[in-house]
């Protein structure tokens, strides 16, 4: 049997690596596939399964940040990665970037096995005692992020927050199946693209070994945020991010270094809380939950080895792809690469999405430029997420429906 799971384990790094490097394609929609068709894998043991669920959405969180760092496609947890990315990338430091967002994926998975024995006597009491009080939070996290801008910024980071709200809450409640990915396409991918179309300068030439100081106050932060996000309804890795970006505010090293924890040390909570709180609060914990409905301990330890031996193949192979990557655009002309990059987007959103995402797309577009002239911190653009979250868990949402007539 150990050979048919580490069989699952390499398949699931294969399917991760895919959805990762694929634009718009997320690991819930091979997971889905998975649980639709369970049936076909009833001679394969129950733990060659988790193992290819588990290793698919840990090598999927490292890996996704490729395309958000040097092409501007981002997910809904890698979006806040771009402009930095993109900056070391004009700098020749992309392999940097990189290395930054997957030292924060291998740092957390360290962190939280360390602290496994007490992540499993404290989560209860932590998930019982805020777990009603996550508007607050959020809230909180809004007003610092308006705070932060200067006396002008405020008034229209305010503006900017209170349109991407209302952008996230009429397109998430009319077309939730196809909305987040031309929405943050058009928010922080498309619409910083077009305005670097009229830049003539080459990539650089990158620098392929970056002297990085691992950032342990990144690590830290991403795996308090993953926690939250980990534990908590509501809170997602977009969510997670904006609290990352202000506390983290100005440091691109650190600030993609707790990006790239968040992502995986999501995934590793997630399992931590189906077995601690019985709740499945993500795609992979959801799948892992129709195959064994109560997890023992024995179970849990298993997760973690798959988590530990995943993130470290996963690891190595997304930094070597990577490497070549990053080979290939140099010396290419930026403002044809951006595009190309723009005119490959827009073909993925119409074929996905269709019509109706393109509009999405196009209003993602110009709320993304007018933060970008008013010069305002693109995590303002983060109220497409936030703003809903927030009504939800308020329970204002029924009657700000009902008046917007949605």
């Amino acid at each position: 049997m150990l050979i048919e799971i580490l069989l699952f384990t390499i398949f699931g790094v294969g399917a991760g690596l895919v959805a990762g490097l694929l634009p718009g394609w997320h690991p819930n929609a091979v997971l889905a596939i998975l649980i639709g068709s369970i049936g076909f894998f009833s001679g394969f043991s129950a733990y060659s399964i988790i193992a290819f669920i588990v290793s698919l959405s840990i090598t999927n969180s490292i890996s996704s940040f490729l395309p958000s760092l040097l092409f501007g496609a981002p997910d809904d947890s890698t979006e806040l990665s771009i402009m930095p990315g993109h900056q070391m990338m004009l700098e020749g430091r992309a392999y940097e970037a990189l290395f930054l967002t997957v030292i924060g994926g291998v740092g957390v998975v360290i962190l939280s096995i360390i602290t496994f024995p007490l992540l499993l006597y404290f989560l209860p009491i932590l998930y019982s005692g805020i777990s009603s009080y996550i508007h607050f939070l959020l809230i909180f996290v809004v007003l610092w992020m308006i705070i932060s801008e200067n006396r002008t910024g405020m008034f229209y980071a305010t503006l900017i927050f209170i349109f991407s709200g209302m952008f996230g809450i009429f397109s998430l409640s009319a077309f939730p199946a196809i909305s987040i990915f031309p929405a943050l396409t058009g928010l922080f991918g498309i619409s910083g693209l077009l305005l670097s179309l009229g830049k003539q300068s080459e990539i650089p030439k990158q620098n392929e070994k970056p002297q990085v100081t691992v950032s342990l106050k990144g690590i830290f932060t991403g795996w308090i945020s993953g926690l939250l996000v980990g534990i908590l309804p509501g809170i997602g890795s977009s969510q997670a991010g904006v609290i990352a970006s202000n506390a983290l505010k100005a440091k691109r090293q650190d600030f993609l270094t707790a990006l790239g924890g968040i992502n995986t040390s999501n995934i590793f909570f997630t399992f931590i809380a189906f077995f601690a709180l019985e709740k499945t609060r993500s795609g992979a914990a959801a799948a892992v939950s129709q195959i064994i409905a109560t997890p023992t301990l024995y179970d849990l330890v298993f997760i973690i080895i798959i988590v530990l031996i995943t993130t470290l193949l996963a690891s190595v192979l997304t930094l070597r792809i990577g490497k070549v990557m990053i080979r290939k655009i140099q010396g290419v002309s930026y403002s044809k690469l951006n595009l190309s990059i723009i005119l490959f987007l827009t073909a993925l959103v119409a074929i996905m999405t269709g019509l109706m995402g393109l509009l999405i797309l196009i209003i993602g577009v110009c709320i993304g430029i007018l933060a970008h002239l008013l010069r305002i911190k693109k995590s303002n653009m983060m109220g497409f997420f936030l703003l809903p979250t927030i009504l939800y868990f308020s329970g204002l949402n029924p009657p700000l429906f009902a008046v917007l007539g949605i």
